[in-house]
């Protein structure tokens, strides 16, 4: 009967703690100067997601270049081994 009782009580004050935090937390709508401010930010957070990709678009090419680069270098380093093989004999 007492844990009954310690449960039910428990119980009660979670649930008024917790519908008084939401009456106190929530307000019915955000003014004028927090719109100006959510506004810019969701502008800022787009033009740095653009940012970010024309970034991404750039080291893909580089990625690309450094391929190309490292292709023709391991061309030209077997060229010089059959170079230096035919030399040899």
């Amino acid at each position: 009967m007492r844990t009954l009782n310690r449960t039910v009580i428990a119980s009660c004050m979670t649930l008024l703690l917790s519908g008084s935090l939401m009456l106190v937390g929530c307000s019915s709508s955000p003014d004028e100067a927090q719109m100006k401010q959510l506004n810019d930010l969701k502008e800022e957070v787009a033009a740095l997601q653009k940012d970010m990709a024309a970034k991404d678009q750039q080291k893909a090419g580089l990625d690309k270049e450094i391929a190309e680069k490292n292709a023709k270098l391991t061309k030209c380093n077997d060229d010089q081994q059959v170079v230096k093989q035919r030399l040899a004999k």
